[in-house]
């Protein structure tokens, strides 16, 4: 094989750079075109061109409190009243809750086995 002249390396460098100009030109177009493309998708599907969005006329009044410590107050009064009260806690399973200061006395009298369990435990049936 013969040595190439310099005449034939910068054809050959030529038609490289040529060829990676079009694919460079052609993927740029590609781009833009699909772009274009999604667009107009888009805009077409989601109706998004001419739409207005109307701002509300009024913004309603925020609900604050008119009195918060008066509200605190009636709050703990109510507390205040469920435990110096009768009443039942869960009817259905026959609760009651009764005033604070009885349960205390209650539990003083019971003295070093106040939190003893009421009912013994319960123990296995040997037979099962």
């Amino acid at each position: 094989m013969a040595p190439e002249t310099p005449l034939e390396e910068q054809r050959q460098t030529a038609d490289l750079d040529t060829r990676w100009i079009v694919i460079v030109a052609a993927g740029t177009l590609l781009l833009v075109g699909a772009t274009l493309g999604l667009v107009w998708l888009f805009e077409r599907v989601a109706g998004v061109h001419g739409a207005e969005v109307i701002p509300p006329a009024a913004f309603a009044p925020p609900r604050l409190q008119s009195d918060p410590a008066g509200d605190f107050r009636a709050y703990q009064a109510e507390q205040r009243a469920r435990l110096e009260a009768y009443g039942w806690a869960d009817r259905e399973r026959g609760l009651v809750r009764i005033p604070i200061e009885r349960a205390m006395g209650m539990i003083a009298t019971r003295g070093a086995g106040a939190y003893d369990p009421l009912d013994p435990p319960r123990r296995p049936d040997p037979r099962r």
